[in-house]
């Protein structure tokens, strides 16, 4: 018979590559990356308050997951991948959004049943999200460059990625882990993870209250969730010669690369050996840990 490789096995031992804590990468994991628009008649402190407390709570409940991290976006500090032309990296005032929920499901058993249990999750979310978008890598198609949440990261930036249209999605998966992930990897990045998802349907998220509008032309098809000691490290990367690789042939599969950051993680569940034991407590005990 056959092995299938599980969810947390590695693809590879690459010689001379590392990871927080390990010297596997990439590890293939099945996720969901979720962009969230808050809701614009609330003060934007307390719907992010909301998001990350009682909110974050009911997740937390869920089974099946082993990471739910909230990453959010700063509102004035976006929009600094380098251009090349026809690839666009200003994001449009009427497509930015307010963060993403990054989770990570224990198998592609969990990710199919998870959504049973969705209903408190779903009917939360009219509380402080306008828009809320479900996107799905499949069954091992995210990559992790590392073995758990690195609270030591001084700062995080998200890259949202669409795919041109006549790229196939099996060439744009390709050249983010591929070519994205290693070049990032090799310029220095910390705690860097790679997403692709599969074509978009509004089915796994249905929340009620909440829009799920996702027009065509903004759609994102990937995600980059990379971390360095500081803004300054970022832009030091973005200069690296390993970057302007990436930005001389990023036409050939891309359109838009979005460049957020992030303000503030929430590690709301956590997995591997650098989960955070911050002050904060969830429910009075911290962070889950699902190692």
């Amino acid at each position: 018979m056959n092995h299938l490789p599980s969810d947390h096995e590695p693809l590879a031992i690459r010689p001379g590559s590392t990871t927080s804590g390990s010297t596997t990468a990439p590890v293939p994991t099945t996720s969901g990356i979720f962009p969230v628009w808050l809701r614009e008649d609330l003060k934007r402190e307390t719907a992010l308050q909301y998001w990350k407390g009682p909110h974050a709570q009911i997740v937390a409940r869920l089974p099946g997951i082993t990471e739910y991290l909230q990453h959010h976006f700063s509102p004035t500090d976006h929009g600094y991948w380098p251009s090349s032309p026809t690839v666009g990296t200003a994001v449009p005032p009427n497509w930015r959004c307010d963060g993403i929920a990054e989770v990570r499901m224990a198998s592609t058993v969990a990710a199919l049943t998870i959504p049973v249990h969705m209903r408190e999750v779903y009917l939360d979310e009219q509380n402080l999200f306008d828009r809320v978008l479900g996107n799905l890598t499949g069954p091992r198609a995210g990559r992790w460059w590392t073995d758990g949440h690195d609270a030591g990261v001084g700062h995080r930036t998200v890259l949202l990625l669409r795919r041109r249209r006549g790229v196939s999605r099996r060439a744009f998966r390709r050249y983010v882990h591929d070519r994205i992930g290693p070049a990032l990897h090799e310029a220095g990045v910390r705690d860097l993870r790679t997403y692709t998802f599969l074509p978009w349907t509004s089915l796994p998220h249905p929340t009620p209250g909440v829009s799920h509008e996702n027009p065509t032309f903004r759609r994102y098809h990937g995600c980059v969730v990379l971390g360095a000691g500081n803004r300054s490290a970022v832009a030091e990367i973005l200069a690296s010669k390993q970057v302007a690789e990436l930005v001389a042939d990023q036409h050939t599969v891309m359109t838009a690369v979005h460049a957020f950051t992030v303000e503030h993680t929430e590690p709301v569940i956590g997995t591997g050996p650098l989960v955070r034991r911050c002050q904060g407590r969830l429910r009075g005990s911290g962070p889950i840990d699902r190692r």
